[in-house]
């Protein structure tokens, strides 16, 4: 049992899976558009736990007793014995050594690829392919017109063609160009001056070598076995495919000579906008599929691109065709025969019946719903004449993330055969009732299709990732950074958000540097939050709706080419008044970070408005920018208005806004050093009491911002420290920096009764940090101490930050369930006082989840102590109370919460 458990968790990845002797990480699906995938890897893994299998049978024969006065062991067992032993390793070390030798292959076209990224790339103009299948190889012919666009002249020619594919030649006008490969990489013996072209003619032929796909992806996510932890099955992982019955290659497997290689994660990537043709010679009777409008010349099927295009996509198969064509728009669908299991309503619908009168105006009027349900909220309009839907194996392999998604290209999105990654049951039976009044076909077309194409396959990505191009001599990444400007993200996952460590990171390279460095989550972190303060400081100018008008038509106006950011800062100047160029200069370049800090944010609501108010200080040496975020609720997570307010360095503010009652509200540090960088206001009604205030910006002294005679120690204080069993004290400082177990997380997730825990969550008190450090209630063994320098003795109220936390992770836990206890010990003159805080019942506490109290409420007293001047301490234990049952929700464990602790000094 030990054995299988160990296997079973933790040995089963080992070795490339080796170890797996169940081979469940195998893929083990058959696909009807190439059958069963990996059979050779599948055959060698099995074929080791056979042979060994066989050899410890005979082992087990040579070791069986044997009863009194029988013949001897047969000795000669144990070379057959030995032999399958051998032939069992032998084949375990070639599967370890092959998936070796590809990690090893990967990480060399890594290093080729780096060593070229700060070299100037020329762009491909015109790019005429002739392509001919060879089975499992091909070969073909580029004929390209090629131009130096830089400035500078170039001395070399860079160009980028998949290593498994050898160039026979490179010739220019007739003559042979001198080159030489560095895996990946082409590097052509000639020098092009600024705007000068070259005309290329350059043969090829060979295999794809899948291991260069997307390079930058870490080795061992491409390499993981588990292609789909929530997936019973294991598809496999192809990014392309060459056969004499199925081709699949895209423009990231490099099966063409490109200039600017489709290689995403990494910020400074550029784009090429290049006139195709293709010419592809037919194969039997397999359809052929590729971008742009096919024609038939003799034994060729020729695609001229009706745009410019980023790539190029070959797909051959024995697809059937289903199409459709309104006004400007084609969509076609393609998938293998008894596929299109899918397909069955609409086969049945009575609306696309020859004999229905309003045939053409019903297909119609549905083609524009669903068409309007997928555009909705999308920056910009369908940008291609073709839509053209491929089914591919269920192998293959897309890079789909918020940024990139190669299974969308121009005028083509990629689904797995049978939509067997998506759909959780079979697509043809959904059942033919309670769709609201809608027809199961209105169903599929308006709520269904629609659903699983936005959040699953991520269609955004065609409307924006192929149509435009936006570069830079200064900014480096730009084109990166403006598409998260007209697109930006509004919610993010609890792992994706800004943290103290990366905050420093970004202070020690900023934005400049850190575009520059290999492409990382955290890099991507960084972008965002650095383009949230850029749009900050642009809606201080004017207004959302005006600055997204103009970020749409400059988009528009780039379509299908490459445009300098310098004509959007031109654009802006023109009609805003504002030239944004050094404020463009200094927050790329900048390492300076405000420390912002917000107090006091509430949220009530009239019949039609919603007022939020709050008071923002910024007491750093830089600007700082606060924002209010308006997006839609619930169904589309979209800005639908944003206000933003310059908080200049010294500055301390009161805001009021008054927004929309049907919008959700959150504010916004921007990129600031207050943390959570994000706000949310929850959208319960709270009713205004009283009059309206004014909207408006009122300027505040210090004074008005930290009221005189309060003094507050929060944990992120030196004054704060944790007191463990041992009696050792800690200070913040200390834990983060020499224990590398302690950081800040985001969620309350796990918590222990031996450790404590330090989220980052905005229902909990910090002047820049909103943290504090939490755990489930102990005996009474660690404890927080709290200590302040009075200035003068007095009577002083202490009070203490009561945050409502809950967390249903790893067990539930509570902060403040009615009935829960909190041990605290006041120290004074006469000695130290014990206070017990009781939590008493309250009817307006929902305790379903966190949520974040109003200052008056989330500070709770501990009464009123006769104190000396200097020092004043205050201690938590971590005592508290057996599990509370809630009638509604069940057990609660208590959590004990170390936040803040404030004095108050009394007047008389």
């Amino acid at each position: 049992m030990v054995f299988l458990y160990f296997e079973y968790n933790y040995a089963v990845t080992a070795f490339y899976g080796i170890l797996d002797f169940q081979g469940r990480l195998l893929p083990n699906s058959f696909s009807t558009l190439i059958g069963f995938m990996d059979i050779s890897n599948f055959l060698l893994h099995r074929g080791v736990f056979l042979l060994l299998g066989i050899s410890f049978l005979y082992f087990s024969v040579l070791l069986v007793k044997k009863l009194p006065g029988s013949a001897g062991r047969q000795r000669y067992l144990a070379v057959p014995a030995m032999l399958f032993l051998a032939f069992s390793l032998y084949l375990g070390f070639i599967y370890i050594e092959k998936h070796q030798s590809r990690l090893e292959n990967r990480i060399t076209c890594r290093e080729a690829f780096l060593k070229y990224t700060e070299t100037p790339k020329a762009r491909v103009i015109t790019h005429d392919i002739t392509y001919h299948p060879r089975g499992n190889t091909f070969s073909a012919t580029s004929r390209m017109q090629v131009q130096n666009q830089k400035k500078k002249k170039m001395d070399q020619l860079l160009l980028f063609l998949n290593p498994g594919l050898k160039i026979n030649k490179i010739e220019s006008n007739g003559q042979n160009l001198p080159f030489h490969r560095d895996h990946l990489a082409v590097v052509i013996e000639c020098s092009l001056a600024p705007n000068e072209y070259i005309k290329l003619d350059i043969t090829y032929e060979g295999y794809i070598d899948e291991d260069i796909y997307q390079i930058n992806i870490p080795d061992e996510i491409f390499f993981s076995l588990e292609d789909n932890p929530f997936s019973k099955e294991n598809y496999g992982k192809h990014p392309a495919f060459v056969s004499s019955k199925f081709t699949f290659l895209r423009p990231e497997v490099l099966w063409y000579p490109t200039a600017v290689p489709s290689i995403a994660l990494q910020a400074s990537a550029e784009m090429n906008f290049t006139s195709y043709t293709l010419h592809v010679k037919k194969t039997n009777e397999l359809t052929v599929l590729s971008q742009g409008v096919p024609t038939t010349e003799g034994e060729y099927v020729t695609f001229n691109n009706l745009q410019n295009l980023t790539g190029l996509t070959l797909c051959i198969g024995e697809y059937e065709k289903r199409a459709l064509t309104v006004d400007s728009l084609t969509v076609e669908l393609y998938t293998y025969p008894g596929n299109d299991c899918y397909m069955k309503y609409f086969d049945e619908w009575d609306l696309l019946k020859e004999d229905n009168p309003n045939r053409e105006k019903d297909l119609k009027k549905m083609f524009y719903l669903c068409k309007d349900e997928i555009e909705q909220d999308k920056p910009n309009p369908y940008p291609f004449k073709y839509f053209k839907l491929i089914e591919v194996p269920s192998s293959s392999y897309f890079l789909r993330s918020t940024l990139f998604n190669d299974g969308m290209q121009p005028e083509i999105a990629f689904f797995h055969e049978r939509l067997c990654r998506i759909e959780t049951h079979n697509p043809a039976d959904y059942p033919d009732n309670n769709f609201y009044d809608r027809s199961v076909q209105e169903y599929l077309l308006t709520v269904n299709i629609p659903f699983l194409w936005n959040n699953y396959m991520r269609i955004k990505h065609i409307f924006t990732d192929y149509n435009s191009c936006i570069t830079s001599d200064t900014y480096q990444g730009i084109e990166l950074i403006f598409k998260q400007m007209i697109n930006p993200d509004i919610y993010t996952k609890s792992d994706a958000i800004t943290s103290p460590k990366l905050l420093n990171h970004i202070a020690e390279k900023g934005l400049k540097g850190i575009i520059a460095e290999e492409y990382s989550r955290e890099q991507n972190i960084a972008i965002r939050s650095k383009v949230s303060h850029l749009l900050g400081y642009l809606t201080t100018i004017t207004t959302w709706d005006s600055l997204s008008q103009l970020m749409q038509e400059f988009n528009t106006r780039t379509y299908f080419q490459e445009v300098n950011f310098d004509s959007f800062i031109e654009k802006f100047e023109q009609r805003f008044g504002q030239d944004i160029k050094a404020y463009m200069d200094e927050w790329y370049t900048t390492h300076e970070v405000p420390l912002l800090s917000i107090k006091d944010a509430s949220r009530k609501t009239t019949e039609d408005t919603q007022i939020i108010e709050f008071n923002v200080g910024n007491f750093s040496k830089t600007d700082g920018i606060v924002s209010i975020v308006a997006t839609s609720y619930p169904e589309k997570s979209v800005i639908r208005n944003l206000q933003s307010y310059l908080i200049k360095a010294g500055e301390c503010k009161r805001i009021v806004v008054h927004e929309d009652i049907k919008y959700k509200v959150q504010l916004t540090t921007n990129f600031s050093g207050h943390f959570p960088e994000n706000i949310y206001f929850e959208v319960n009604q709270s009713p205004l009491s009283g009059p309206i205030p004014k909207e408006g910006i009122t300027l505040l002294d210090r004074n008005q911002f930290y009221p005189p005679g309060e003094i507050i120690v929060d944990n992120e204080d030196d004054n704060f420290s944790l007191i463990d069993s041992a009696n050792n004290r800690k200070r913040l400082t200390d834990i983060i920096k020499k224990e590398d177990n302690q950081k800040y997380i985001n969620y309350l997730l796990n918590l222990k009764t031996n450790a404590w825990s330090l989220p980052i969550l905005q229902e909990l008190h910090g002047k820049y940090i909103r943290s504090a450090f939490v755990k489930k209630a102990g005996t009474g063994q660690f404890k927080a101490e709290w200590r302040a320098n009075l200035p003068e003795a007095g009577k002083y109220e202490i009070f203490v930050y009561r945050p409502h936390l809950v967390g249903f992770e790893g067990g539930k836990t509570a902060s403040d369930h009615p009935g829960m206890k909190n041990y605290y010990t006041v120290y004074t003159p006469k000695g130290k006082e014990e206070i017990i805080l009781d939590i008493p019942d309250k009817e307006d506490i929902w305790i379903g989840c966190t949520s974040t109290l109003p200052e008056e409420e989330a500070w709770v007293s501990l009464g009123t102590f006769t104190l000396p001047a200097g020092e004043s301490r205050v201690v938590l234990d971590d005592r508290g109370v057996p599990p509370i049952t809630d009638r509604l929700f069940g057990e609660f464990d208590q959590m004990i919460v170390a936040d803040a602790v404030k004095w108050v000094k009394k007047k008389y």
